[in-house]
C-alpha cells in the first residue's frame, strides 16, 4: 500500500504532457526540488526539446513513467483516460498519479475504473495559467503563491494527501482539498463561466463591424482569456457543462436586468447594478 511508503517528496518525477502547465512543474521542480530525477514525454518533439536541459526525455509515455515514483499528467482532459491505460502496465508498485486539469469527475471515474488500485491516483487542479500556451511558456514561478486544488474520494490512500500536499507546496502553490463534484462546481463559477463568458463577447465583437483600431485596455481586459487554445477548451467545457450551463443562464437573466433598466431609463437601478459589480470586482483585489 502506498501508506507503507516512507518518502515524502518525490526520488523520480515523470511529467507526461509538456504543456505549459507540464512544463512548469518540471521547471518548477528543477528549482525547488534538486534531488529529484526528472523525466519527461510529449506527442511533440518541440515540446520534448524545451525541456530536455532539465529532464530526460523519451518517446513513449510507458517509457517515461518507468521508476518513478511521482507521476503527473499534464495532457488535455479528454486525453487523460487513455493515457493513463499506456501506463498503469509499467508503473512502478508504489508509484502514485496525479494530474493538471481543470476537471475532476472524470479523469477520477477514469483511475477508477483502470487501475487495480485507484488509491493510487489524486486529482489536482493548479488555479494558475496563461492564455499562452506551450512548453516555451512554463516557468517556475507559475505555481507560487496560487491555490492548487487536490481532490480526493473515498478510496484515496491518505498518505497521497500527504504527498500531493509536499509536491504542490514544494512548488509553491497554497494546497487546497476537495472532492471531484465540489471541485468541478466551484471551477464552472470562477473559472469556466469567465472563459465562455469572454469568448461570448469576443464572438459577438467579431460579428460586427467594430473600430478595433479605437480599443484601449477594457476590451484587452475583458476578453483576454478568449485567446485559449480550444484544443484544450471544448473538452474541460463539455465535461463541466451540468454545471456550465446553469451558469450561462444566470449570466443571460442578469444581462437582460440591465437590458430593461436600460429600456426603462432607470438611473438609480443601473447604478445599484454597476455598484454591486464594482463591489464584487473589489473582492478580488
Amino acid at each position: 500500500m502506498l501508506s507503507t511508503l516512507e518518502i515524502q517528496r518525490p526520488r523520480r518525477l515523470a511529467v507526461l504532457g509538456v504543456g505549459l502547465l507540464g512544463a512548469s512543474v518540471l521547471r518548477a521542480a528543477h528549482v525547488y526540488l534538486p534531488n529529484t530525477k526528472l523525466c519527461a514525454w510529449s506527442r511533440s518533439p518541440s515540446s520534448r526539446a524545451a525541456v530536455a536541459n532539465i529532464a530526460d526525455t523519451y518517446d513513449t509515455p510507458a517509457e517515461a513513467v518507468r521508476e518513478a515514483d511521482c507521476v503527473v499528467l499534464g495532457a488535455p482532459v479528454d486525453a487523460l483516460p487513455s493515457l493513463l491505460k499506456s501506463i498503469h502496465g509499467a508503473l512502478s508498485a508504489d508509484a502514485w498519479v496525479t494530474d493538471v486539469g481543470s476537471t475532476k469527475r472524470a479523469i477520477h471515474a477514469a483511475a477508477s475504473a483502470i487501475f487495480s488500485k485507484p488509491e493510487r491516483f489524486i486529482g489536482s487542479h493548479p488555479m494558475a495559467g496563461s492564455e499562452k500556451g506551450g512548453a516555451e511558456q512554463g516557468h517556475a514561478k507559475l505555481f507560487s503563491g496560487r491555490p492548487c486544488i487536490i481532490t480526493t474520494v473515498d478510496k484515496t490512500d491518505l498518505s497521497l494527501v500527504k504527498f500531493a500536499n509536499n509536491l504542490w507546496s514544494a512548488l509553491g502553490a497554497n494546497v487546497i482539498q476537495m472532492t471531484p463534484d465540489a471541485h468541478d462546481e466551484a471551477v464552472a463559477a470562477i473559472s469556466h463561466l469567465p472563459h465562455a463568458t469572454a469568448c461570448a463577447l469576443a464572438h459577438l465583437l467579431s460579428k460586427k463591424e467594430a473600430r478595433l483600431d479605437l480599443a484601449a485596455g477594457g476590451l484587452r481586459d475583458t476578453t483576454r482569456i478568449a485567446a485559449g487554445d480550444p484544443s484544450l477548451w471544448v473538452p474541460i467545457l463539455l465535461e463541466n457543462a451540468d454545471h456550465l450551463i446553469p451558469l450561462l443562464k444566470e449570466l443571460e437573466e442578469s444581462s437582460a436586468g440591465l437590458r430593461n433598466l436600460l429600456m426603462k431609463k432607470d438611473a438609480g437601478g443601473i447604478r445599484a447594478y454597476l455598484d454591486g459589480a464594482r463591489a464584487f470586482r473589489h473582492r478580488l483585489d
